[in-house]
């Protein structure tokens, strides 16, 4: 189950099909097999009067695919249905193992007519929250994506040029993987259409057209500051002919001062700070994914940048057994964002000359890099508490005698303290949720411990009940006079 985009153009079969505003670069979830006639027109169609014939299809995904009746399927491990199989297979062994599994396929069908399949019952960001449903297919066609592609070509497509950049779902793209793509549209004109595909058209294939408008934007301006330097035109006409294409002022946003709306963690200051190339690289990239982003800045599913605190808000509120995903998500996402700005601030160094070094040579010129995102990453506040001395100032009203009359400034107190805490994030459901179980958390901390006992004991005897803030006050008003009851 893919997670559909309301707001993006509808094309029967590829769901979450859309293109960056002002570049021949489009993404799109993985397609039907008459998806793929309907992109592929739709594209050919939109770049028709700029005269390119050449269609460029890269597909992101790490994992096999097979078409049972036209609809695409993956292989999943039986012990794990909600996550994409992670194949350390180079991009010709994974070719050769989707040609093999779908044989396997083809025989079993023969046999058997049907085939067992899964699907999860609804999109969740978390693995964790996913439900599989199980459904029996009866065959009527099987196909590899080697064998729609060559149908491709032959009805209607002949320029068709295809890709398979192998990445692993919500992970950086490997450094290989950024080669691969500079490989493939280096030498391509800037105006040569390129479609991005995996399976949600989520996160690999918005990192790709990150990475391919990137590439396409200085192509032009190194051929724009070639005209310059032979006198052909001026260069304030090249500087303006710039900013209007590359760096215009996108819509604002109510959070965009955020600091973590902006992407400056440690592991990124320390980038920043070491290596200052980078902070034109954070700057050009930063652009690039917010318009590959959602609305109102782009017309994407996902900001790769913002993602990061987004999820980071979600982990706040989750319950410990979710954490643990959400965390892998946070630390895969701050990943994938460092190097963007690495390849950025490499594309920018190299890109212009032709990219006569590799990003791989690059980062292992820069080899501490390495190092400081793999230790760096997990540089989060990942629990947050109420401040120390404002804690020691909560534990005196509560240790007072007469706490019981003031527990109406006490509950105040500690939502103030609640609200001052995460004052970064946006007003809504996760921001109160998240106040309302600091503030819960924080009662438990500064209760007395005989009262705290009590407390414990009543909540252990009824485990089914949230416990909330409100619950937790009412309980301390009860138990707090010492007495049983």
């Amino acid at each position: 189950m893919v997670a559909i985009d309301d707001k993006a153009e509808k094309i029967d079969g590829a769901n979450n099909f859309r293109q960056v505003s002002g570049f021949p670069v489009f993404g799109t979830g993985q397609t039907t097999e008459e998806g793929f006639l309907k992109v592929l027109d739709k594209v050919k169609a939109l770049h028709a009067e700029e005269g390119s014939e050449k269609l460029l299809w890269l597909n992101m995904r790490r994992e096999p695919v097979v078409y049972l009746n036209g609809k695409p399927f993956a292989p999943r491990n039986p012990e794990d249905l909600h996550r994409n199989l992670d194949i350390s297979f180079s991009t010709e062994e994974l070719d050769n193992l989707e040609t093999h599994y779908t044989n396997i396929l083809k025989t079993q069908a023969e046999k058997e007519k049907s085939i067992k399949t899964f699907r999860d019952q609804a999109f969740a960001e978390n693995p964790m929250d996913r439900e599989a449903v199980e459904d029996i297919i009866k065959v009527e066609s099987i196909k590899g994506l080697c064998e729609i592609y060559a149908n491709l070509k032959e009805n209607g497509f002949p320029n068709l040029t295809t890709f398979r950049i192998p990445i692993t779902e919500e992970r950086s793209a490997g450094e290989a993987c950024f080669d691969m793509m500079i490989e493939a549209l280096k030498n391509e004109p800037a105006s040569t259409p390129c479609i991005f595909t995996d399976q949600m058209g989520r996160g690999r294939t918005t990192g790709g057209m990150v990475a391919a408008c990137l590439i396409k934007e200085i192509q032009i301006t190194s051929e724009l500051r070639k005209m310059e330097d032979i006198d052909l035109v001026s260069k304030s006409t090249v500087d303006d002919l710039i900013h209007q294409k590359f760096e215009g002022v996108l819509p604002k946003c109510q959070d965009d001062d955020d600091p973590f709306i902006k992407g400056e963690f440690d592991v990124i200051k320390e980038l920043l700070e070491k290596v200052p190339a980078t902070v034109e690289g954070k700057r050009k990239i930063d652009h690039i994914i917010d318009m590959c982003g959602p609305v109102p800045k782009g017309t994407g599913l996902q900001n790769l940048r913002e993602c990061i605190i987004e999820t980071k808000w979600k982990y706040d509120v989750a319950t410990e057994d979710k954490q643990v995903a959400w965390k892998v998500l946070i630390l895969n996402f701050i990943e994938r964002y460092f190097y963007l700005i690495c390849f950025a601030t490499y594309a920018l160094e190299h890109g212009p000359g032709g990219y006569q070094k590799a990003f791989t040579s690059w980062m292992d010129d820069h080899k501490e890099l390495r190092t400081m995102i793999e230790e760096g990453k997990d540089k989060l506040e990942w629990y947050r508490t109420v401040d120390a001395a404002k804690l020691e100032h909560l534990k005196d009203l509560i240790n007072a005698p007469n706490y019981k009359e003031n527990l109406g400034v006490l509950i105040r107190t500690i939502y103030d303290f609640a609200f001052v805490t995460y004052a970064d994030l946006p007003r809504g459901a996760i921001k109160n949720n998240s106040m309302r179980r600091l503030a819960a958390t924080t009662l438990m901390e500064i209760l007395p411990p005989d009262i705290a006992e009590r407390v414990n004991k009543k909540m252990e005897e009824d485990p089914s009940n949230s416990h909330d803030f409100l619950s937790l006050v009412g309980l301390v008003s009860y138990y707090g006079s010492g007495e049983e009851h």
